[in-house]
């Protein structure tokens, strides 16, 4: 399968896709976490791409999760188990970007996901 890769962080900007040709993308970002098992996993979700979706990348929350008050305090501890982590590599097709920088001025993988919510689909992980 063909496909172009696209690296943004939180200063791209529309700019950023115009030459940019090719189905499907594979987009990194600032939230990328790369390691030796990259390639394997842009090959999992290179197979998993369906050209209506957007397929991301998540693992299971390892941290502790705390919810603040407004004045720094810990109001309540969260549980884990019903949050994921969400990063880049992520794959889709170029018009969800070109949408989305229609909407935002720079790039932001939160504000991207919550515009696209319908289409993603996570890839879930468990490699660290």
């Amino acid at each position: 399968m063909s496909y172009k890769q696209l690296c943004l962080n939180s200063k791209s900007t529309a700019d950023s896709i115009k030459e940019l040709g090719g189905e499907p993308l594979i987009i990194f970002d600032d939230q990328y976490i790369s390691g030796k098992e990259i390639e394997d996993l842009q090959r999992t979700l290179l197979e998993n791409y369906e050209p209506g979706k957007i397929i991301l990348f998540a693992k299971p929350m390892t941290d502790a999760l705390k919810k603040v008050s407004h004045e720094g305090y810990v109001i309540e501890n969260l549980e884990r188990k019903e949050y994921l982590e969400l990063y880049t590599p992520l794959v889709c097709r170029k018009e969800y970007i070109e949408n989305y920088f229609k909407e935002f001025e720079l790039w932001d993988l939160n504000k991207f996901i919550k515009l696209n919510e319908e289409r993603i689909e996570f890839h879930l992980t468990f490699s660290t």
